[in-house]
């Protein structure tokens, strides 16, 4: 910026000829629960459909291997506001943030626990 005869700012006349500095196109991370802790060794796991179930059945689309897990223990769906936890009617039940829940929209750093096994849900960018 530069000072006028009159004391007034002005900004001075620039070009933006070079915008090889611009990403080519944008990364993008998805929602994703990371296992932090139980009897599992730690992992991600990407929520990349709109609806998911989380349990021990070879028809879950998550498989958790422990014994405090249903074979169908949690569903986890895209909604409008959101990544939302369902409880199947498990045994062990689903906690939001150490709160049984039936069923709970997610919010980034919640802490999700089935039986043993804790996840903490991440919101994408």
């Amino acid at each position: 910026m530069d000072e006028t005869l009159d004391g007034k700012l002005a900004f001075a006349k620039t070009e933006a000829t070079d915008i090889s500095m611009l990403p080519k196109r944008l990364v993008r991370r998805p929602h994703m629960f990371q296992i932090v802790e139980g009897d599992i060794p730690p992992r991600t796991i990407p929520l990349t459909r709109d609806t998911m179930v989380v349990g021990r059945s070879n028809q879950a689309d998550v498989r958790i291997m422990t014994a405090d897990l249903s074979r169908m223990h949690m569903r986890v769906e895209r909604t409008r506001r959101g990544f939302k936890c369902i409880d199947l009617g498990s045994r062990n039940g689903v906690y939001v943030n150490h709160v049984r829940v039936r069923s709970a929209i997610l919010r980034d750093g919640d802490h999700v626990q089935l039986g043993n096994v804790v996840l903490m849900y991440h919101e994408g960018s």
